[in-house]
């Protein structure tokens, strides 16, 4: 049997509530000579479920930046040397993958035998069909589309991807199938999970799962209809709800038909993820409400001028005109995203956002407020611009949790944002902060004496003008439809409307 350990570096309550372990788990479920289990960090972060040494291998299932050192931690607690460099044939193949990493690998290249860039269904049987060929031998795995082996140094590899969302959306449906009749619960509203689409067709420019998701691919709605009128006959009641999974589920071409379908014809609730206010119609939010939900997500992110800068190209007036049809149409309660600290951004911009609350709150809407630091993110047009001195983003952030509009207000901690970027933008000389981090109780206190300690680091990557003409750490990694030249075009067009200047150079 080849042991394999789907590790998920978070306690067992937040790993258990990440649909992609369990993804990965029926994947590998269907080779009968592959033994597969959870390993997860315990709830003091010292301790592990399993130690990670009695596996030939450990898949690591990344979807957070601030996670890195805790992937080190795991390795530690099991007496495996976080360096590929200094491991030998008796470890584990260590295995890494998941959206940051596909973004961005090289933070934790020194740490990684084997980054997978793409697709878990189309990755993790290649893999096991490879391992069982050629075992540890990691320069067997270089030519594979998606495979990203740091220890041969820095080399071009193109995410590999589903081409048709058949197969993953049944794979995503059943396993959340499963899950909901273990009672694992789910950090989704229902027991179904039909994912829509992935990529975004729309472009904005300060979103990385948009770019690193493309290409756009729609799943055929008659295949979503099939597979929930499987498990939603009456006589089964296996589905007592459906969440509907996308960056942008509004703009499927098949959306009206899709919800009309599920609730109209079978009168199952239906959730919804964060919509865009240029996408909706009162037709569309009729159906929403008619599907149980009664709370609308939507982000205006920041001003009319920016805004439109940033690819959503919808006006405060659109926004209020939605808010009074969602009222009208029976939604109670809203929740609103903003950005601030992003370039080119002024006191006007600020000021303007403080219009739209407050006529938004004369309208009579009640809604939570989320306003959160912009965070420079690779393979986007943003990628080359510094992010926001503390001082501007605290201020800004201040200005709009004090005018008490709202019922709820939240917003990300300015240091984890600052760690994030760091993780997100650098190169390989960031995995000595990841290494050191590890080696903490990773605490907020221990994060500032870190960032203190690597200044230059931080300087380096997050708060540096990137040169148009130089390669950044990310560059061999290729996502299909984007290339760094149309990405340089989409930001000399944002910096000329937001009106900064930029040395080509």
């Amino acid at each position: 049997m080849i042991k394999v350990a789907i590790a998920y570096p978070s306690s067992i309550r937040v790993a258990l509530q990440s649909l992609s372990v369990h993804i990965i788990r029926k994947l590998l479920s269907e080779y009968p000579n592959v033994y597969a289990d959870f390993v997860f960090i315990g709830n003091n972060g010292q301790s592990i479920t399993k130690s990670l040494k009695d596996f030939d291998v450990v898949i690591f299932s990344v979807h957070y930046e601030l996670d890195y050192p805790r992937i080190l931690k795991m390795m530690e607690i099991s007496g495996i040397n976080p360096y590929s460099s200094q491991r030998g044939i008796n470890d584990p193949l260590i295995v890494m993958g998941g959206p940051t990493l596909i973004a961005n690998p090289e933070p934790m290249a020194p740490f990684a035998d084997i980054i997978l860039i793409g697709d878990a269904e189309v990755l993790i049987p290649k893999f096991m069909e490879h391992y069982m060929e050629y075992g540890k031998d990691i320069e067997e795995y270089v030519n594979l589309t998606g495979f990203y082996i740091p220890s041969l140094g820095k080399h071009i590899v193109s995410k590999a991807f589903a081409k048709d969302l058949s197969y993953s959306i049944k794979l995503i449906h059943d396993t959340a199938i499963e899950l909901g009749l273990s009672n694992v619960k789910s950090v989704f509203s229902h027991s179904a999970i039909l994912e829509v689409m992935r990529g975004c067709p729309r472009g904005c420019l300060f979103c990385m799962e948009g770019f690193i998701g493309r290409p756009v691919r729609y799943a055929n709605i008659n295949s979503i209809k099939n597979i929930v009128l499987r498990d939603a006959n009456k006589d089964k009641k296996i589905i007592n709800g459906v969440s509907l999974m996308g960056l942008s589920v509004t703009d499927h071409p098949g959306f009206k038909d899709l919800m009309d379908f599920l609730v109209n014809n079978l009168g199952l609730s239906v959730s919804v993820p964060s919509l865009r206010v240029d996408s909706l119609d009162e037709d569309t939010i009729k159906l929403i409400v008619r599907g149980g939900q009664k709370v609308l997500t939507i982000a205006p992110e920041s001003s009319e001028r920016l805004r439109r800068a940033l690819g959503k190209g919808f006006s405060d007036d659109d926004i209020a005109s939605i808010v009074i049809s969602a009222m009208n149409a029976g939604i109670d309660h809203m929740k609103l995203y903003f950005m601030v600290g992003l370039p080119g951004e002024t006191n006007d911009d600020v000021e303007s956002i403080i219009n739209l609350l407050l006529r938004l709150k004369r309208l009579g809407i009640k809604y939570s407020l989320s306003v959160n630091p912009w965070i420079p993110k690779p393979h986007t047009p943003l990628q080359w611009l510094p992010m926001a001195s503390d001082d501007v983003i605290n201020s800004r952030v201040k200005v709009l949790e004090d005018l008490r509009t709202y019922i709820e207000f939240s917003t990300y901690n300015i240091l984890d944002a600052k760690v994030q970027a760091l993780l997100s933008l650098g190169d390989r000389d960031v995995g000595d902060l990841v290494f050191e981090a590890s080696l903490t109780g990773l605490d907020r206190g221990s994060w500032r004496r870190l960032l203190r300690k690597y200044e230059n680091l931080l300087n380096k990557y997050v708060y540096s003008w990137k040169p148009l003409n130089s390669e950044l750490p990310w560059s061999h990694i290729r996502i299909p439809g984007i290339e760094e030249q149309s990405l340089k075009v989409l930001l000399l067009r944002y910096l000329k409307e937001v009106n900064i200047s930029i040395s080509i150079n």
